[in-house]
């Protein structure tokens, strides 16, 4: 007959042995019920944007398990493209409990618009047109034409048109290319009692690559550049060419972005750097080398989601005239409103922009924004920075109009305090 002691002991090692099994048991059968797998990702609403554009984006393909986060990231960065006007998923049963299907359907926006441009500026009607064609064949392509009249002085039209082109990942590459040409003419009076009919020419050409494993729009990324400029000198009287310059560019582009599209407003940051480069040894004519800074925030609130604090600075300099201009040029177009064309100009720039931008409560595309732009130019980052500071401050309206790809209806007022001069400005983006 056993001892009441070691039968006693011999339940509690069997009740702890059971214990334990429960406790290392019970966890392993709530995994095996939650490991959930991917079989199918579908995509729907998408009647012009291919698949391709999608899963390029995509943080999970088929096979993986439901993640949550990572579909999270996904939509969002769908989203990002600035294609669709809003982007969701949902989980769908099958016929397999461990299984499930991810379907993600986008609201696409207009890809083909035409915009009419009217401006009246210094005395003159400025008019044009553009076309902008978004998501090219449903590949994210995109394409702008633009032809201007900018006014007439002289019996002259003078006149800008333009063509640009991108083309993301090229022939399914991770390498991105950009294309832009430029024609225009304008009359030059900078001589005193002459006139000349002052032609210009460029042709640019872009490779880009985003620098992360994935190759995803987001993140750091590296652009190369190759632009050819010629600008030539009509006399008015003979119609001769008397005077040409022209250069030869190559520029570097190192950044980083990380800009979230909402439905109302923007989230992220955007800074990096730029050199630009015109050398005899590359066939310019003329020979500058420019260094440009940017730092762009765009700062959302938990107390207020659909606010913005949007914050840009940027600093630039370089060591000679390109194409006989300064280098960079300050004004109501270059991120100092309230102040007119081509207002500052220098060989080095110091621009500091702040702008909070506060949703109409009853209508939350209308956004009420309030500025206050601050810059400097001189022939050297030391006349920049001693030099007098430029203040302007407004304040203004954008709509942003979801059905259209990345367009912005703005009005800003801008007071330009230096020249006691009051301005309004009116586009179709972001002032940065």
């Amino acid at each position: 007959m056993g001892s009441p002691f070691v039968e006693k002991n011999a339940f509690m090692n069997r009740a702890i042995y059971f214990l334990l099994m429960f406790i290392v048991l019970l966890p392993a059968d709530g995994q095996a019920a939650a490991r959930e797998i991917i079989s199918e990702i579908r995509f729907v609403g998408n009647e012009i944007t291919q698949e391709s554009v999608f899963r390029r984006e995509m943080y999970v393909k088929e096979g993986d398990e439901v993640d949550l986060k990572k579909i999270a990231a996904s939509t969002q960065a769908i989203m990002d493209l600035g294609l669709y006007r809003s982007v969701k998923y949902k989980l769908l049963d099958t016929d397999r409990p461990n299984e499930k299907i991810l379907q993600i359907k986008v609201w696409e926006k207009y890809y083909k618009l035409i915009i009419p441009r009217l401006r009246y500026e210094n005395n003159q009607w400025r008019t044009g047109i553009q076309l902008r064609w978004d998501n090219v064949n449903g590949l994210d392509h995109q394409l702008k034409l633009l032809a201007e009249r900018l006014g007439a002085e002289m019996g002259v039209s003078e006149l800008r048109q333009q063509f640009k082109y991108k083309y993301p990942n090229a022939l399914g590459s991770d390498y991105s290319f950009d294309l832009r040409l430029v024609n225009q003419n304008k009359i030059d009076a900078s001589i005193e009692g002459e006139f000349q009919n002052q032609l210009d020419q460029s042709f640019e050409l872009g490779v880009f690559k985003w620098l992360n494993k994935q190759h995803r729009k987001k993140g750091w990324f590296i652009r190369l550049g190759y632009d050819v400029r010629e600008r030539q000198y009509e006399d008015l009287a003979t119609r001769d060419i008397v005077d040409s310059i022209g250069s030869v560019q190559v520029s570097l582009k190192y950044a980083y972005k990380n800009v979230h599209e909402y439905y109302y407003n923007r989230g992220g940051k955007y800074y990096g750097y730029e050199m630009k480069i015109a050398e005899d040894a590359i066939g310019s004519k003329s020979e500058y080398l420019t260094h440009y800074l940017f730092y762009r925030s765009y700062y959302r609130f938990k107390s207020r989601p659909d606010d913005n604090l949007n914050v840009q600075t940027i600093l630039g300099t370089s060591n000679d005239n390109v194409l006989g201009d300064r280098a960079f040029t300050l004004d109501y177009r270059s991120g100092l409103r309230g102040y007119e064309r081509s207002r500052f100009q220098g060989n080095s720039v110091l621009v500091v922009n702040t702008e909070y931008l506060r949703p109409s409560e009853w209508f939350p595309t209308l956004r009420f924004v309030y500025f206050v732009d601050m810059g400097s130019t001189g022939e050297s980052l030391k006349d920049a920075f001693n030099g007098p500071l430029r203040t302007g401050v407004g304040f203004g309206i954008r709509w942003k109009i979801p059905a259209l790809v990345r367009v912005d209806l703005r009005v800003d007022v801008g007071y330009g305090i230096t020249d006691d001069n009051m301005r309004v400005t009116v586009g179709t983006r972001h002032a940065f």
